[in-house]
């Protein structure tokens, strides 16, 4: 009964939020909902909306989580169905760090709302752009922990990913981690081999550790790093999976969970709309 009275606020508050957005694009505004009933972000002369990747159980396809990526719209095309920029170019249009900041958060904003909005009910994962690192001097993650606890969202619910760029640079992974697991956020990391995973676990000890199945990964050594991640406590993620026998490799080694075009492709809200029901937290 707890449980379906704290859902039944979350709901009502995000709602209400909601509520409140124009039904177009305003100059001031930075968010707004289009007639399909997504929420969008406004950025320069694009707006921007999501799209989720599901994560999936690799033994029977059960969704347990959602990545969320950017969808871009021209100013004439918001809400349409003809893609906009690419997301890296909406990016480089960023030219500055407060700009860059304000862009970055927007889009994880975007993406939440849309997401608890559709009742998503698995995790969700959050990319942090390699930029924001060095924009933002300090405790990384509190202004979005600040936004998601005035909408009433779950911080338990969010999984940050550090971009792989932070894996050159020990020390500003290993604050960025910090940062964000002090406001309350489980952490992703992301690696391209096995030195680079072993070193991952040792030192950050990440709640997620995503492998890279396009590199070459031997099963001696998937089997050793699903080891080592039991020991300690890491759950380790296949990602980019692009045909079967990845996925067998994976399940032979003991490693759970994927994603990849194999898996599933990214849905749009109204599809995971559809599809809620079927995702286990």
């Amino acid at each position: 009964m707890a449980s379906e009275i704290e859902s039944g606020a979350l709901a009502s508050a995000l709602a209400r939020y909601i509520d409140t957005l124009p039904r177009q694009p305003e100059s001031g505004r930075t968010l707004w909902r289009d007639a399909r009933g997504q929420v969008q972000g406004q950025f320069f002369h694009c707006s921007l909306t999501s799209a989720f990747e599901p994560l999936v159980n690799l033994a029977d396809r059960t969704v347990v989580a959602h990545e969320g990526s950017i969808r871009t719209y021209s100013g004439a095309q918001a809400g349409g169905d003809d893609p906009g920029l690419a997301a890296w170019k909406l990016f480089a249009m960023a030219a500055d760090d407060d700009s860059l900041v304000s862009l970055d958060r927007l889009s994880r904003l975007v993406h939440a709302i849309n997401y608890f909005a559709a009742d998503g009910s698995g995790r969700l994962v959050l990319n942090v752009h390699n930029r924001l690192l060095a924009a933002v001097a300090d405790d990384h993650g509190a202004a979005f922990r600040r936004a998601l606890y005035s909408l009433g969202l779950p911080l338990d619910r969010f999984v940050i990913q550090v971009p792989a760029s932070a894996n050159e640079d020990l020390p500003l992974l290993l604050h960025v981690v910090g940062n964000y697991r002090r406001n309350g956020f489980a952490v992703s990391l992301q690696a391209a081999d096995p030195a680079e995973a072993g070193a991952l676990m040792a030192h950050a000890q990440p709640d997620w550790l995503k492998l890279d199945m396009r590199r070459t990964w031997t099963d001696r050594q998937l089997a050793g790093l699903h080891a080592s991640a039991s020991n300690a406590g890491v759950t380790l993620v296949g990602r980019r999976l692009q045909d079967a026998l990845s996925v067998e490799r994976l399940q032979a080694a003991g490693i759970a969970l994927g994603q990849g075009s194999y898996t599933g492709e990214a849905v749009t809200v109204r599809s995971l709309r559809a599809a809620a029901p079927l995702v286990q937290r």
